[in-house]
């Protein structure tokens, strides 16, 4: 396997130079581009994307080094972690049965750890509305 994958830190996670490719496809098929909120002057500012022949150059330069193990950034790490439990939900929510909560609380309750477990990652708080829609609170910063 380390022969077929190499950490991108574009992305954050490893890739195969096929996926890597099939993403500068699709990032270029997209032509969605952004933009983003500067808090600092209250404005949006316009994203540039790469040009599919800089994406290129990075996935050629990170597969002519030879493999390394490298930690994920949190973020990614919790990603996989969200991912996993996405793919256990079954699982979890039949445990939560079997500890006594009906199948409707079971669900609520998955859910509520799921998005606590996304905000967490995201560095967001969710605060409930009083319709129950969650609405995003960023963080002040100290």
């Amino acid at each position: 396997m380390s022969d077929e994958v190499r950490y991108w830190d574009r992305l954050g996670i490893y890739v195969t130079r096929q996926f890597a490719e099939e993403y500068i496809e699709r990032s270029q098929q997209s032509g969605i581009t952004g933009e983003y909120l500067d808090t600092d002057l209250d404005e949006y500012e316009q994203v540039t994307p790469l040009s599919p022949l800089t994406l290129k150059r990075e996935v050629e330069e990170i597969f002519s080094r030879p493999y390394e193990v490298v930690e994920l950034p949190s973020q990614s790490q919790g990603m996989l972690e969200v991912i996993r439990m996405d793919n256990n939900k079954k699982e979890i929510i039949m445990e939560k049965i079997a500890s006594g909560m009906t199948k409707e609380e079971a669900k609520e309750s998955f859910t509520e750890e799921m998005n606590a477990m996304v905000a967490s990652i995201l560095g967001i708080e969710i605060d409930e509305g009083e319709s129950g829609d969650m609405e995003e609170t960023p963080h002040e910063e100290e």
